[in-house]
């Protein structure tokens, strides 16, 4: 069939998805929180110093403990896109990650024979359950690499094992979500070897890929030693997984509330699941069985990993419906048009330019001739920008508390300040010492004189704030709609001129 200049299905994904989040999410990707922030910071005092932290940059909590940066490369990559075109750059190459991811599942599930709007159908929902979770940090490296996981286990490709040294040897060292990716491979050994004892007439065949998939694990798994901590690695990447108050008090690492309307995405994916698992004729094959329920565990633990049950478990919900109802046994007349032009499109087509007309942008930080697509600015709204300013003119000095999201932001914007949280480094002890004085309870007084506390930058609006504003000791010296400054009385005057 001659090829037209149509755009395919993942050509449709990917335009769908990367503008969308380039420009019109960008402020949600960069600054949903201030730990871009912070990662951009790390990263020029790696570019700058032409060496990994020891310790926190900033943390007086942490002091000296030392600083393991699992994520080092990521915060290169932030601080050089940061330095070339500031935050749109950072949105822009974003954007692309997500709608890259996308298209090729799209396009993964087309090659494996999948109808066009089925291969349509299960991008956009992994796109739609991505969304939670897709930020400008190094997470969505993460992301990428459990989908290249899932392509890398589903290839027939002769040797392919050798391919899984260079993804985790990278993976290592741009986020700890690498662990996540080798509990992916593991499923489907242990998948492979349930297969092995359920058959007898496959069993060769299935001990064939359990060996096959074992030695992709161990490759995998002897590549993330490939890092500046060996070993260590491990100990920081599960320590944060399996921390009691990471799970109890940040939320991204919440459990999904099914009351909220951002979660109910996520509970129509586990119920389609389990309707497709009890309707489908044929069964899952048992390596798609346990890795579904391996990511849904994950997403069910944390809501951050939502948009990894995205990317793996629907991709291969959709191949099980594809085997299940092939096509000249599905009576599906609606959007023939989608399926007709697919089957006659060149991949890619379309979206290359997309993508050079998004990164142009994103060189010219954001502006589209005079008027600006994507803010280059830290939002002044969700930041103390203002409050920073003025601090930093009057050379207020001092240890603070702050919000947790903060943290990242004073980073970058206020070097050499001393903060409370350094969201890179933290300890068990800094959330729950956070957690007392931040909700003032019993014994938050104690802790504030224990850290001798002598700012603190809050939201006017905050427990804390409202507290401090009454308690003796405490004078503010800054408000405005979105900060206000406290100084400790034996430090504070109320003679500056930038007070308000």
């Amino acid at each position: 069939m001659r090829k037209l200049a149509v755009p395919s299905v993942a050509d449709v994904t990917f335009m769908m998805a990367a503008p969308v989040f380039a420009i019109g999410g960008a402020v949600r990707l960069t600054q949903s929180d201030g730990d871009l922030a912070g990662h951009i910071r790390m990263g020029q005092s790696i570019i700058q110093l032409h060496q990994l932290p020891a310790h926190s940059l900033a943390s007086y909590t942490v002091g000296s403990s030392p600083l393991i940066a699992q994520a080092w490369v990521s915060e290169v990559i932030f601080a050089m896109l940061f330095a070339v075109g500031g935050l749109p750059l950072i949105s822009v190459v974003a954007g692309l990650v997500i709608g890259l991811t996308h298209s090729l599942i799209a396009q993964f599930l087309r090659r494996r024979g999948a109808d066009p709007r089925l291969a349509l159908m299960a991008a956009l929902t992994s796109l739609i359950l991505g969304a939670s979770h897709w930020l400008a940090r190094p997470h969505m490296f993460s992301i990428v690499g459990a989908t290249l996981t899932l392509f890398l286990l589903e290839s027939t490709r002769p040797r392919r094992e050798i391919y899984f040294v260079p993804l985790f040897a990278i993976w290592a060292n741009l986020h700890g979500g690498w662990l996540f990716g080798l509990l992916l491979i593991a499923a489907y050994v242990a998948g492979d070897v349930g297969e092995a004892l359920l058959t007898k007439t496959e069993r060769s065949d299935w001990l064939a890929c359990a060996k096959r998939n074992f030695a992709a694990l161990t490759l995998a798994a002897l590549s993330t030693l490939l890092n500046p901590y060996g070993s260590r690695l491990y100990g920081e990447v599960i320590g944060a997984v399996t921390s009691p108050s990471l799970s109890a008090s940040i939320d991204e690492y919440l459990s999904p509330n099914f009351h909220e309307i951002s979660s109910l995405p996520f509970l129509a994916a586990i119920l389609t699941t389990l309707v497709l698992l009890t309707v489908v004729p044929k069964r899952l094959p048992l390596p798609w069985l346990f890795a579904i329920l391996m990511s849904m565990f994950f997403g069910m633990r944390a809501a951050r990993n939502i948009a990894l049950f995205g990317v793996t478990a629907i991709p291969l919900l959709a191949l099980h419906v594809h085997r299940n109802w092939p096509e000249h046994r599905r009576a599906f007349p609606y959007f023939n048009a989608i399926a007709r032009l697919d089957s006659a499109s060149r991949p890619g087509l379309w979206s290359g330019p997309v993508a050079a007309l998004l990164l142009a942008l994103g060189l010219n930080r954001g502006y589209l001739g005079s008027g600006s697509l994507i803010a280059d600015h830290f939002d002044a709204r969700r930041f103390p920008v203002e409050a920073v300013r003025q601090a930093r003119i009057a050379q207020l000095h001092g240890r603070i508390f702050h919000p947790w999201t903060w943290g990242g932001y004073f980073l970058e914007a206020w070097p050499g300040s001393a903060i409370y949280v350094d969201p890179l480094k933290f300890s068990e002890s800094t959330i729950r010492s956070h957690t007392r004085i931040e909700s003032m309870y019993p014994g938050w007084r104690t802790e504030m004189a224990r850290w001798n506390i002598e700012l603190a930058v809050l939201e006017p609006r905050s427990r804390l704030a409202l507290g401090l504003a009454a308690e003796p000791g405490w004078s503010m010296w800054y408000h405005d709609s979105t900060a206000v400054i406290f100084r400790h009385v034996p430090f504070a005057t109320s003679s500056f001129p930038e007070a308000r």
